[in-house]
């Protein structure tokens, strides 16, 4: 495929709502899709466990790999405006096997955000009704009712459902800003220091940076999903870009932040303990503030609006590839106000079904941290595709604008750094069920292969029409009517 094709949306599968978002939106979902309250909350403890009193450093790493990240997506964005995102960027830059092997991963990986933030909104919700006003409800329970509610908000459009992120984002960032100035005001435990950024505070070595690194990069997973909303922004090609930079500069400023305000909370001399502490924002809360309800309910603030946005990211990459025929084409419908609705639809209850099935086996913080695990190894994978990709994307269809530093050195950079985390995945090889995931994205992968091939089989035009880019230009403007 030697340029994006521009093409009408065929009749059965109407567009996106062209327009809808401005760059304040963008980057308010993008930012609510990175979660900072629920990534703090829930992230901080596995990532101290392999990292230690030097988690901010590992934080910092994770910053750095992202930026280096938003300069691959902005340099795809800047050319291909969609909804697919590595699923369409990677055909354009691997040809069309690459792009659907791309996509079937990022399915995987996105399949696990709704099952992972149902268990935590579930389990953090109903334990907070009975720690304080003594009402039990099960967790299985409050899970299906915001599951209905996010449903809902995401059903009346992607500009309301931005709106919506944009008021939970105000107020988790101020309330976890508020204990961290809280903490650092103190002097932490043992004072201020720059031992939380020296390598050699590690806990378990480079392969604790590694993990921790990890579980950073987890942190910032959504960032990238402003580039599905490429065919519903205004002037995408400008928007995508400034969102994709703001979003990660400001959130990790705020994750550096918040990561040395709870080493500090704890201590060097007690890095071990920071590093078993299931709840430390919960320590930290009650030791600082005398109580962490208010923590609690920030971090619900979080949960909702990192579900708000992270749904809308992942229904769209369904609804691109249903689009296409690569999954049933019903699921690249849109209702007539252009909405995704049978996406989002299939996707809730998928979330649904998949979390209460886990639920009967697992608990539901357990549950959260092994989605998480397949989400963050699966988008890891993924980013270090695209940054091969873009290389290779520029090189074929963009000649002239090739720089070699900003096409070749900084993506090469970027595919390096992600390595780090990949190997913190497997060394120190982490408990049960989270050492099952490398065996489940490679039985994942050999599973989308054969469904390649049979795929190719059925028929070339199919395989030909993968990696579409739906533009309007005075030429091709893609019809508002929709078919249902």
């Amino acid at each position: 495929m030697s340029a994006p094709e521009k093409l009408k949306a065929p009749g059965k599968t109407s567009s996106l709502k062209r327009n809808s978002l401005t760059i304040v939106g963008s980057v308010a979902m993008c930012m609510a899709f990175m979660g900072p309250a629920t990534s703090v909350a829930f992230n901080t403890n596995p990532a101290a466990a392999g990292a230690g009193f030097a988690l901010p450093l590992s934080i910092v790493l994770a910053l750095v790999a992202c930026l280096l990240l938003a300069n691959t997506i902005a340099q795809f964005a800047r050319k291909l405006p969609t909804s697919g995102f590595a699923y369409t960027f990677n055909t354009h830059g691997f040809g069309h096997s690459g792009g659907f092997l791309s996509g079937w991963l990022l399915l995987l990986s996105y399949g696990m955000l709704a099952p992972m933030l149902l268990s935590a909104i579930g389990t953090y919700s109903s334990g907070f009704l009975h720690d304080q006003f003594n009402i039990n409800i099960p967790w299985q329970a409050m899970a299906l009712i915001f599951g209905a509610i996010v449903w809902g908000i995401n059903a009346s459009g992607v500009s309301e459902s931005a709106k919506t992120a944009l008021i939970f984002l105000v107020i988790e960032v101020g309330v976890i800003l508020g204990l961290v100035g809280t903490i650092l005001g103190h002097g932490g435990a043992e004072g201020l220091s720059f031992g939380p950024f020296n390598p050699a505070n590690s806990l378990h070595g480079i392969g604790g940076l590694g993990t921790g690194m990890l579980w950073g990069i987890l942190m910032f997973i959504g960032f990238e999903s402003v580039a599905t909303l490429g065919e519903e922004a205004k002037s995408p090609k400008r928007t995508i870009p400034i969102a994709l930079f703001t979003a990660v500069i400001v959130i990790g400023i705020f994750y550096v932040l918040s990561a040395y305000g709870a080493a500090i909370g704890f201590g060097q001399s007690h890095a071990e303990a920071f590093a078993a502490d299931t709840n430390p924002w919960g320590t930290l809360a009650t030791k600082f503030w005398g109580a962490s309800w208010a923590l609690v309910l920030t971090v619900l603030a979080s949960q909702f609006a990192n579900f708000v946005s992270g749904t809308n990211a992942v229904v769209r990459v369904i609804f691109s590839m249903g689009r296409e025929g690569i999954l049933p084409k019903i699921l690249g419908r849109t209702s007539k106000r252009q909405i995704p609705h049978i996406a989002l639809g299939a996707y809730m209850i998928f979330g649904l079904v998949f979390v209460f099935v886990l639920g009967a086996f697992l608990d539901p913080l357990v549950i959260y941290g092994f989605c998480g695990t397949i989400l963050g190894l699966g988008m890891i994978i993924i980013y270090i595709l695209m940054s091969l990709s873009v290389i290779r994307f520029y090189l074929r269809e963009h000649p002239s604008e090739f720089r070699i530093g900003r096409h070749a050195v900084l993506p090469i950079i970027t595919a390096i750094l992600m390595l780090l985390p990949v190997y913190g995945q497997v060394s120190p090889v982490p408990p049960f069920p989270n050492n099952l995931v490398p065996y489940i994205v490679i039985i994942w992968m050999l599973a989308g292969t054969a469904y390649l091939i049979y795929l190719k089989r059925k028929g070339k035009d199919l395989i030909e029409a993968m990696g579409r880019v739906f533009e309007d230009t005075p030429e091709t403007v893609a019809p508002s009517s929709a078919t249902e």
